[in-house]
């Protein structure tokens, strides 16, 4: 099969916890890599700035304290990620080591304000909830009336927490975290307002893209008695629909030691047009996917025969 230009997974990722945190441990990662680049003599801080000072002196409190007895380490990192956030809007990609975040003047400020921010909109959050703004159907309301007074003695908080607590449960079955990861796939195609058709026929992969030639399988976990299937249905795509490229994505709470062993099968080059990336990188994927077939676009517009 003719080789294809591909977006690399290492061209492409970020680190799990740059975009949301699971535990203290994503917010310590976060600023300490943060911390290496303010710290380097020839990077792009300026030693003596009043923010950056403070940022170091914060690292320095964080290191001797403990990050996880800190409650400001948490506000000091959705404070970054909502920079990176910014960032990341702004351009392609990101390197926290060249591209520098501005820094506050006064970094307490801004630590103390994602505070507040937090805590308000948890209050307003409390008073917005009721029956009414939750169930404007009436018929649906007076249920959820019902089964509230019935399940909770009338604690609405109790109720919803309940439904969550079961949509967790659900959500934990193999069949509909991988019904949720084609969803979010499905999401972020449209965005770019690219076709895409679910195909659920054995031996191919769950997503085929047309205009890219682009075939996706999903995977929300992985063993290694998987790859002989998996390897199967990207070869029987390559075959059936002649794919010029091909992506298994897999969730982001995947670990870094499982998402390693599943990367081998692409670092291999087993298949010569395949990209094994997490689902938080997949728009990254997409746009550079988008860029390889716009210079595949023949002089009159239309694609090569």
């Amino acid at each position: 099969m003719p080789r294809f230009e591909r977006p690399r997974a290492s061209t492409i990722g970020t680190p799990v916890y740059h975009r949301r945190r699971r535990d203290w441990k994503d917010d310590r990662d976060l600023l300490e890599e943060l911390a290496a680049s303010v710290s380097r003599i020839d990077g792009p801080y300026d030693y003596y700035n009043k923010g950056v000072f403070a940022f170091r002196e914060k690292i320095k409190s964080f290191r001797a304290n403990g990050y996880e007895s800190s409650n400001e380490v948490f506000y000091l990192g959705m404070w970054l990620r909502e920079r990176i956030n910014e960032m990341s809007k702004n351009q392609l990609s990101y390197d926290l080591r060249v591209h520098p975040i501005v820094f506050p003047d006064s970094l307490q400020s801004a630590i103390l304000q994602m505070e507040i921010q937090t805590r308000d909109q948890s209050e307003v959050n409390k008073k917005e909830i009721s029956f009414e703004s939750l169930f404007p159907e009436p018929q649906l309301r007076s249920f959820a009336r019902e089964r509230t007074q019935v399940l909770h003695q009338g604690d609405l908080n109790a109720y919803l927490s309940s439904l969550v607590s079961k949509e967790k449960d659900s959500l934990m079955t193999n069949s509909a975290s991988i019904m949720d990861l084609i969803q979010i796939c499905e999401y972020k195609f449209s965005v770019l307002k690219v076709k895409v058709v679910k195909k659920y026929t054995v031996g191919e992969t769950d997503l085929w893209v047309p205009s890219l030639s682009l075939g996706v399988e999903v995977r929300n976990t992985w063993t290694q008695e998987e790859e002989t299937k998996l390897i199967r249905t990207l070869s029987d795509t390559n075959f059936r629909l002649q794919s010029r490229h091909l992506a298994v994505v897999v969730s982001d709470d995947l670990s870094n030691q499982t998402f390693d062993l599943l990367r081998q099968i692409e670092k291999r080059k087993v298949i010569e047009n395949l990209s094994i990336i997490r689902i938080g990188d997949f728009s990254n994927y997409i746009s550079g996917i988008l860029e390889i077939e716009e210079i595949k676009i023949t002089p009159e517009g239309q694609p090569p025969p």
